[in-house]
């Protein structure tokens, strides 16, 4: 039976988004929405794909990251330039990975160093490799994804360190990649939106070139993990709070100055003078609340930003494109942002 269910769902998930309605018309609601019916459906699929044991291995649960890519996500664009490259760290060598639609590096082009998500202990250059070639391709621009120390192998603050060093030295070689360095901004999405925030904040901080934007996409801020929607989207689809929890225990370890901006942007005190931010939240999704509470601070400091809002959608719709439309509307929306930076 059990195997029979998880089959149902499976088809219930590559459905028609209309068969999904007609099947389950009384979906989840919060805050007055309806949850998107693709969203929905990949939602309980995961559930079901999941179980309700114990939580995995970290082994266990990087491999189920990978399987979801590969199973939910389409394929990106093909693109003139693709390349592994090495940043220089503090720590030691960054790889990465650059995309561009443009061979030529003489025509000096705008950049974003974008962070993958994944809970600051999973995701790398190839979860986020579609993703990625959908922004270069969408956007014009050059985009390069940092492949940054994952935890717990490398707990608070390797990650978010990798992250500065990576955008430093982007800023520092923009010239050898083809890049304009006035134009080079910074993008994550989840844990990946954390450490844009905060590449933000500390070079803003440290008198270092500051990114021309960021770009946020459903960011994690408040390490504290007390946002009204974590606690009442607490057993959410795809990130479930215990999930939560565990994730950002496994970056911390030892570490608890949970209100260090460094750990939690949302609680820097100065938010005067950062560039100008694109938020994307999705209403399913527990770290909704963290993402609008960022916005409204930076707006009251009077940081232009723009916070898009997908009522119905889930936490990693982005990457979910091959099942829920929406992911490739959201893209595309941002694309459309970033060549208005440019």
């Amino acid at each position: 039976m059990g195997k029979l269910s998880v089959l149902a769902s499976l088809a219930l998930t590559f459905a028609p988004a209309g068969i999904v309605r007609l099947l389950a018309p009384n979906r989840d609601t919060y805050r007055g929405a309806m949850i998107d019916p693709k969203a929905y459906a990949v939602g309980r699929l995961a559930n079901k794909l999941r179980g309700a044991g114990p939580m995995p291995t970290v082994a266990e649960s990087r491999e189920q990251m990978q399987k979801s890519v590969r199973m939910f996500d389409a394929a990106g664009p093909a693109l003139a330039r693709i390349e592994d490259i090495e940043l220089s760290g503090k720590d030691g060598p960054i790889p990465a990975r650059l995309y561009s639609d443009h061979n030529d590096t003489q025509n000096l082009r705008p950049a974003m160093v974008y962070y993958h998500g994944g809970g600051f202990i999973q995701g790398n250059l190839d979860s986020h490799h579609a993703l990625c070639c959908k922004l270069a391709k969408g956007w014009g621009g050059i985009v390069i994804s940092v492949d940054y120390r994952l935890a717990p192998e490398h707990r608070y603050p390797a990650g978010v360190d990798d992250a500065i060093s990576s955008y430093l030295e982007v800023q520092k070689n923009a010239a050898r990649y083809g890049i304009d360095k006035k134009c080079i901004g910074v993008g994550g999405d989840s844990a990946g939106g954390c450490f844009a925030a905060v590449v933000c904040q500390q070079t803003k901080s440290r008198g270092q070139p500051v990114p021309a934007f960021q770009l946020l996409i459903y960011p994690v801020t408040d390490g504290h993990l007390k946002a009204p929607s974590i606690d009442e989207l607490e057993f959410a689809y795809v990130l479930p709070k215990v999930r939560m929890i565990w994730y950002r225990d496994e970056y911390a370890g030892d570490f608890a100055g949970f209100d260090d901006p460094k750990f939690s942007p949302l609680y820097n005190p100065d938010m005067t003078g950062l560039p100008e931010c694109y938020i994307l939240t999705g209403g399913f999704d527990p770290l909704t609340d963290d993402g609008a509470a960022f916005g409204r601070k930076l707006s009251e400091a009077g940081v232009k930003t723009t916070h898009r809002h997908f009522s119905g959608q889930v936490h990693a719709f982005v990457n979910l494109t091959k099942v829920v439309p929406e992911g490739t509307q959201a893209i595309a929306e941002i694309c459309t942002w970033l060549k208005a930076r440019s």
